[in-house]
């Protein structure tokens, strides 16, 4: 009996597939090096660079998750066959990557509720509801304030007359 959902890789197979995300994250790690020296085309108007700590930070973890899958490359038995689980298969990046259009939409399915507020707030933006919307419920706020001033003022007077009357 095979407890749950589990892949069984030859250490051969194991070193290979790690062998491959190690050379990605080198590569990765190199290109964000080079772009954060880069200065962008001034005759390209769509040629933006991108931010340099943006560019340390990812070239950073890209170094380190080379390291560590190199780190477990050299430690796998070729002879041996292993069992991985979906934390295994994670960690060591075993599975193929995900297309971008699959994160991205993972990614939007988790944060949903913030995307929804953040398209509603946009829209209330754009057209203009929002701006009349607040210039409305202040003119009511005022014809409230002023009636009930008005209420204040002639209550006050019929107290005086009353008085004045006794």
């Amino acid at each position: 009996m095979i407890d749950g959902l589990k892949l069984t890789m030859t250490g051969e197979e194991l070193r290979k597939r790690l062998d491959e995300r190690v050379k990605d994250h080198e590569r990765r790690a190199a290109w964000y090096k080079a772009e954060a020296k880069r200065d962008p085309d001034p005759n390209d108007e769509y040629d933006v660079g991108l931010p340099e700590h943006m560019c340390e930070y990812e070239e950073e973890f890209h170094g380190w998750r080379a390291k560590a899958l190199a780190y477990l490359r050299a430690h796998i038995e070729g002879g041996e066959v292993y069992r991985l689980g979906s934390a295994d298969l994670a960690f060591g990046e075993i599975l193929p990557e995900r297309p971008g259009i699959v994160s991205q939409e993972e990614y939007e399915r988790e944060h949903r509720v913030g995307f929804s507020l953040e398209r509603i707030a946009k829209e209330i933006g754009r057209s203009g509801f929002g701006r009349s919307a607040i210039a409305e419920a202040l003119a009511e706020h005022r014809q409230t304030a002023v009636a009930a001033g008005a209420r204040d003022t002639s209550r006050k007077r019929r107290t005086r007359s009353v008085a004045a009357k006794r």
